[in-house]
């Protein structure tokens, strides 16, 4: 009798079952991680956002060692005040002078700082200012920001709180912001001071770089410098709105990147003269004692109105 051999029929790969199985569990994975990804990138986005807002209060307390005051947050000049007033520069952002205090010497010294900004005359150096301000410069840029203008700084300074202007007079008047003077009870200065003559409905005086002594409040609970990141195109909360709407600033250089706050609450409504950054929940800000801090937007206004002023006997801890 013959013997039938029987052979067992071997399964090679997977079914389409599994392989629909094995595939859904991967993109589950994938869905878990690629959030976790997302967080640590922008982490090290803002640790890098960071680190360029200290070495730029770094540089301006070195600057502050040097010339015995801290740098002017702008200065806006005419012939006349010049020669009146005995100031040696002609219109510029503050970020010009911490230039060489930013190992940009080279940069720095490209600029006629007896003309203004984008003047495009050549000067004794070969180049005119317009040469000078087209770099791009990293310091000046927080890696988050999708999408800013040519030659644009994410980084200014915001040199006073207008109490009378805005959703900040409306907060006044609901009782969320208390009334202070700093020295002015309608205009609430901060650390940093342009160097101009001001014209005010109130009145016109000289205003001049403040040295550290001058910040009566304390350096560590003062602040300096500012986000307002993604100029000269309009943005809000958190997202670029328009690439045709374009805010002052434009240019690194230019006198125009400083700003006043008109709106409450003080950061991320908008970057149109505004504190603003494209982090999540806040932004980071300098200190006069070259700290940086996250400020989250949930800060209460009159504990943010006392951090941000300089001398208004209004000391607060850090939120």
């Amino acid at each position: 009798m013959k013997k039938i051999a029987i052979f067992a029929r071997r399964r090679c790969g997977f079914t389409l079952v599994e392989l629909l199985v094995v595939i859904a569990i991967i993109g589950m994975l994938v869905g878990l991680l690629l959030p976790a990804v997302q967080q640590a990138r922008e982490a090290a986005r803002k640790m890098s956002c960071s680190n360029n807002m200290r070495q730029i209060a770094l540089a301006m307390l070195n600057y502050e060692s040097q010339n015995k005051t801290l740098p002017p947050a702008y200065t806006y000049t005419t012939a006349d005040t010049r020669k009146k007033y005995k100031i040696p520069y002609n219109t510029f952002n503050g970020l010009v002078f911490i230039l060489p205090q930013m190992e940009q010497t080279a940069i720095y010294q490209m600029f006629d700082l007896t003309k203004i900004w984008y003047d495009t005359s050549a000067n004794s150096t070969g180049n005119s200012n317009a040469d000078a301000y087209k770099h791009e410069i990293d310091g000046f840029k927080c890696p988050t920001t999708p999408m800013r203008g040519e030659y644009a700084s994410d980084y200014a300074a915001n040199t006073a709180i207008r109490p009378d202007s805005g959703t900040i007079k409306t907060a006044r008047n609901n009782g969320q912001l208390s009334n202070r003077s700093a020295p002015r009870s309608d205009y609430w200065e901060s650390a940093l001071s342009p160097w101009c003559w001001n014209t005010d409905p109130a009145t016109d005086y000289l205003a001049k770089p403040r040295t550290l002594a001058e910040i009566r409040d304390g350096a560590s609970n003062t602040m300096l410098y500012f986000e307002d990141a993604g100029r000269p195109y309009y943005c809000k909360r958190g997202t670029a709105q328009s690439t045709t709407q374009k805010t002052d600033g434009e240019k690194w250089a230019d006198y125009a990147a400083y700003y006043h706050s008109h709106e409450a609450p003080f950061q991320n409504v908008n970057n149109s003269n505004e504190t603003f950054s494209f982090h999540m929940g806040g932004c980071n800000t300098s200190f006069a004692d070259g700290s940086v801090r996250f400020i989250t937007d949930g800060t209460d206004l009159d504990v943010y109105a006392s951090l941000f002023t300089c001398n208004a006997a209004d000391i607060v801890s850090e939120p």
